[in-house]
């Protein structure tokens, strides 16, 4: 018999939701605008699309409705479903028991995670990871993100914080991080590091000038038109770039010296139409990793679309349908 369950995908800007069948389509989604005054307005919101989505269920037959999963960005404890540490962007959300908050208002088993482990495991189950039980994904957007599948099993940590793969460092003498440290790949590989890396070459007055860049904002510089410049031969744009597949394939290759995976996943929106940033970071790594370590692995881009987020939100019912909220095993 067939089943369904609800994702929502908590971003900075959005709260995606949705209903997700166990074939993995996405058979309705819908949105609105992240509450920018707090964690109860927040909740608020989350609840309203979970009542909207259960109703529609019901009179649409997408039954039986086996549970509600969650994506959120920031540090998340799987086994109790509350965010830890949030992030910068959505309001307040420090210490928020989601799972409990949507347990006092449903019946519905709840899981909730971080929003780049649960495209890792859309991408493993429905995507690009498909024929492998060892798979490491990178979303590249804003900033980067990590998701680890080791074994069959989607490492979580100690406490969540498993996987923070944007904050390896790929250059100890490298600017220092938000986060702190020093040289960290989301520094490099990310849309908002890309364009900065722009804007700081062409702050040299030599370079400044390009005929294919006189009619751009340079203080509004973004990674797009990096890209766009790139394949237009401007050779600052080049020279940035090669920082950019250097960082990205160190990273790429400590990560596959540390978990020794058959596939890697590069997706995210700095990865969207990527194929040529992926061949360039996989003629680095073929090079630069232990040979033995490097040859066997697929360094692929993520299958899903923009949509990846919620599914994966909502399939994590679907996975650990069986089990107790907050339980996981093999993936």
């Amino acid at each position: 018999m067939a089943s369904y369950s609800i994702g929502i995908d908590l971003g900075g800007t959005k709260i995606a939701a949705g209903i997700v069948a166990d074939d993995g389509q996405l058979l309705h989604e819908t949105s609105v605008p992240t509450p920018k005054t707090g964690r109860d307005d927040i909740l608020g919101a989350i609840w309203r699309l979970v009542a909207e989505l259960t109703r529609l269920a019901e009179e649409r037959g997408w039954t039986p409705l086996i549970g509600i999963g969650v994506g959120t960005a920031g540090q998340v404890d799987f086994a109790t479903g509350t965010v830890l540490r949030g992030t910068s962007n959505i309001e307040d959300w420090d210490d928020v028991p989601v799972r409990a908050w949507l347990g006092q208002h449903t019946d519905l088993p709840v899981w909730v995670d971080n929003d780049v482990n649960v495209l890792a495991l859309a991408e493993k189950h429905l995507g690009a990871g498909r024929d492998a039980d060892d798979v490491i994904c990178l979303a590249l957007g804003t900033g980067v993100g990590g998701g680890a599948i080791v074994g069959g099993h989607l490492l979580h940590g100690a406490f969540g914080g498993a996987a923070e793969f944007g904050h390896i460092t790929v250059d100890m003498r490298g600017p220092v991080c938000k986060c702190g440290f020093r040289g960290c790949l989301e520094l490099y590989a990310s849309g908002t590091g890309i364009a900065r890396l722009m804007r700081e070459a062409l702050a040299v007055p030599e370079l400044a000038d390009h005929p294919g860049r006189q009619a751009a904002d340079l203080s509004r510089v973004s990674s797009r038109d990096v890209f766009a410049w790139y394949k237009a031969g401007d050779p600052v744009a080049h020279r940035v770039m090669a920082d950019v597949f250097d960082a990205l394939a160190a990273g790429v290759v400590s990560l596959i010296h540390t978990f020794n995976p058959r596939v890697v996943v590069l997706g995210g929106g700095v990865m969207r139409d990527g194929a040529w940033i992926r061949d360039a970071v996989e003629e680095r790594v073929r090079r630069w990793g232990i040979p033995a370590l490097v040859e066997g692995v697929d360094i692929r881009l993520a299958a899903l679309g923009p949509e990846a987020g919620l599914v994966g939100a909502a399939w994590q019912a679907h996975v650990y349908h069986g089990m107790g909220a907050g339980q996981a095993t093999r993936v």
